[in-house]
C-alpha cells in the first residue's frame, strides 16, 4: 500500500515567517525533509497534503478533514508527517477522532523521529500523551496571546487584524501595536450612514424621512460606494457599522466572544453581542460624534425585533426557500404593527423577486409534498421489492476488488525494483524512470478506486434514503399544524435540499397573491 505526506504550516511557522525569520520552518522545508525520508525509508509517496490553514478543530482544518477520510477509507498504510502534533491540537473529540482513524484503519504515522503504530499499546499512549501536551501547550500559548491583546486594547491600540470600513491599520511608530488612521472616502460613507439612520433622509420640503439600514444598504450601493471587499452592501453590514463603537474612538474587547453549543450532537459556534465588554478611548481619530452616536443607538432599540425566541427560528421555512433570480435564501418578514401575516422576500438589493404571505408559501409546498410522494410511492415501493439498486452495488463493488487486487500486484512490482537496484540489475536512471511509470500507474488505479467509492457510497445513501423518505414525508404532512416552527424546519430539511421560488407580477385585484411557482428539490430522487 502507499504512504502520504501531511504537512501543515503553524501559527509559529506564520509568525515566523513573517518576522523574516524560521527558514527551516516552512510547508517547502517540511516537504524536502518528509521526502528525504521517504526516500531512505523506500516508501512510495504518492500524494501530498497540504494544510496552510491553522485552525483549533478538525472542523477549520479542510485539509485534514480530506486525510482523515482517506485514512478511514483504509487508503494509506502510512502517513508521514514532521511531529504527531502537526496532526491535531484541538479538543479531545477532535484528539480520539485522529487516533481512532489510524487505529481502525491500522494506519502508521512516520515522523523523522519516530514511527507510531497506533495498534500499539505503547505508541498509542505516546500518542495520546504527545497530543494531550500539545494541547496544553496550545491552550498557554492562546491565554498568553489573549492577555497581550486585552493589554493592548487597555493602552487604546487596536487589536485587531482587519481595519473596519473607514480606516486602514497602521503599525504604531517606535513601539508595539497598531493604531487606526481614517480613510478619507470610507470615512465621508460612514458618516453618511449614520447621519441617514439617525436624522432622516432630507426631502425637498425641507422634512426628514424616516430610513431604514437595507435602504441605507441600497443608497450606498447607487452611490458606487463598493464595500471593504469591493461588493455590495448587505443589510447586516450596514448594522454592524451603525452598532462599531469604533466610530467614535472607541476600542473594545470581547465584544463578539464566542459560545458554542450543541445540537444534533455537532458543535455549533455563535457570536453574540455581550452586554459586558471592555470598551476605553482608543489612540485613533473618531468619525462621529457622540452625539450622533446616541442618536443612532437609540433608534436601532426602538426598531429592533428579534427573529426567534431564545435563539429558536420563527420561521418554518429559514434556509430553505431560495429566490429564483438571485438564488439567495429568503427572509421572514413581520408585519406586528399593521397586523398582517408575515411575509417571504428575497432581502438582496436590487433582486426584481415579489414576495408572498409566509403562510402560502407553506401551504405549497406541502401540496407539492403531498404530490410527490402520490407520484413516487408506487415506484418506491415498486423499486424496494426489486431492489433495483443491488445489481450495480455489486458491480461496482467487484469492481473495487479488482482494482485494489491489481493494485497489489503493482505495489510487488515496486518492491521488487528496489531490489534490482540494489544488486544492481537496475541503474539509478532505469530505476527513477520504472519508479515514476508505476507510480503513475499506481496513482491512476487508487484514483479510480476512490470515484468508484464514491458512486459506491453515494448509491448505497440513495437505497438507505430511499426506505425511509416516504415515511419522513408522510410524517410531516400528518402532523405539519401540531409543530412549533423550528420543528417544522427541521423536518422540511430532512426531506428537501431547497426549495425555487418564482413570482412574476405583484397581487392585485385581479391578481390573486399565490400566484406565484415553487420547484421542490429532494434530498434523494428515485433515479439517483
Amino acid at each position: 500500500m502507499p504512504y502520504c505526506i501531511y504537512l501543515r504550516k503553524s501559527r509559529a511557522d506564520a509568525e515566523a515567517e513573517l518576522a523574516g525569520e524560521g527558514e527551516g520552518e516552512t510547508l517547502a522545508r517540511h516537504e524536502k525533509t518528509l521526502l528525504a525520508l521517504a526516500k531512505k525509508l523506500k516508501l512510495p509517496i504518492t500524494k501530498i497534503y497540504k494544510e496552510i490553514l491553522s485552525g483549533e478543530t478538525i472542523a477549520g482544518r479542510p485539509v485534514m478533514q480530506q486525510l482523515l477520510q482517506d485514512v478511514e477509507a483504509g487508503i494509506w498504510q502510512g502517513v508521514l508527517v514532521m511531529e504527531v502534533e502537526r496532526l491535531g491540537r484541538g479538543n479531545t473529540l477532535d484528539q480520539g477522532i485522529i487516533l481512532n482513524a489510524f487505529k481502525y484503519s491500522s494506519t502508521k504515522i512516520i515522523t523523522p523521529m519516530k514511527s507510531y503504530d497506533p495498534n500499539d499499546e505503547f505508541d498509542e499512549e505516546y500518542f495520546e500523551f504527545s497530543q494531550f501536551m500539545s494541547r496544553r501547550e496550545y491552550k498557554t500559548i492562546l491565554r498568553r496571546m489573549q492577555r497581550g491583546r486585552e493589554a493592548s486594547v487597555k493602552e487604546g491600540k487596536f487589536a485587531g487584524s482587519i481595519a473596519p470600513f473607514g480606516y486602514r491599520r497602521v503599525k504604531l511608530p517606535q513601539e508595539k501595536g497598531f493604531t487606526l488612521e481614517v480613510e478619507g472616502a470610507e470615512a465621508a460613507a460612514v458618516k453618511l450612514a449614520y447621519e441617514l439612520y439617525a436624522y432622516g433622509d432630507p426631502q425637498p420640503d425641507g422634512t426628514f424621512a424616516d430610513i431604514g439600514r437595507a435602504t441605507i444598504a441600497k443608497r450606498l450601493d447607487q452611490m458606487g460606494i463598493r464595500n471593504r471587499k469591493g461588493g455590495t452592501w448587505a443589510t447586516a453590514s450596514v448594522t454592524r457599522m451603525l452598532q462599531n463603537p469604533v466610530y467614535i474612538g472607541k476600542v473594545h474587547w470581547n465584544r463578539r466572544p464566542e459560545k458554542k453549543h450543541t445540537e444534533n450532537g455537532k458543535i455549533k459556534k455563535t457570536r453574540p453581542l455581550a452586554e459586558n465588554y471592555l470598551l476605553v478611548d482608543g489612540l485613533h481619530e473618531p468619525i462621529i460624534s457622540e452625539e450622533l452616536w446616541n442618536l443612532a443607538q437609540a433608534k436601532m432599540k426602538q426598531h429592533y425585533r428579534p427573529t426567534g425566541v431564545n435563539g429558536i427560528t420563527q420561521n418554518p421555512l429559514a434556509g430553505l426557500v431560495h429566490c429564483s433570480y438571485c438564488g439567495n435564501a429568503m427572509q421572514r418578514r413581520p408585519y406586528l404593527k399593521t397586523g398582517q401575516p408575515a411575509s417571504l422576500i428575497c432581502t438582496t438589493h436590487f433582486c426584481p423577486q415579489i414576495s408572498s404571505p409566509l403562510y402560502m408559501v407553506e401551504g405549497k409546498i406541502l401540496e407539492a409534498l403531498s404530490l410527490w410522494m402520490k407520484q413516487h410511492e408506487p415506484t418506491w415501493e415498486e423499486e424496494s421489492s426489486a431492489d433495483v439498486f443491488s445489481t450495480k452495488i455489486m458491480a461496482l463493488e467487484h469492481a473495487i476488488a479488482d482494482m485494489e487486487q491489481e493494485l497489489q500486484g503493482l505495489q510487488s512490482q515496486f518492491e521488487k525494483i528496489f531490489e534490482f537496484l540494489e544488486t544492481g540489475i537496475y541503474t539509478p536512471e532505469v530505476f527513477t524512470a520504472r519508479n515514476k511509470t508505476l507510480s503513475e500507474k499506481m496513482a491512476e488505479i487508487r484514483s479510480a478506486i476512490e470515484e468508484t467509492q464514491a458512486e459506491l457510497s453515494k448509491l448505497k445513501a440513495a437505497r438507505k434514503n430511499q426506505v425511509s423518505m416516504i415515511p419522513k414525508i408522510k410524517n410531516i404532512l400528518d402532523t405539519y399544524e401540531t409543530l412549533t416552527p423550528a420543528e417544522k424546519n427541521k423536518l422540511l430539511k430532512e426531506v428537501l435540499d431547497h426549495v425555487e421560488y418564482h413570482k412574476k407580477i405583484k397581487g392585485k385585484k385581479n391578481v390573486p397573491a399565490d400566484n406565484f411557482e415553487i420547484i421542490l428539490f429532494p434530498k434523494i430522487s428515485p433515479e439517483n
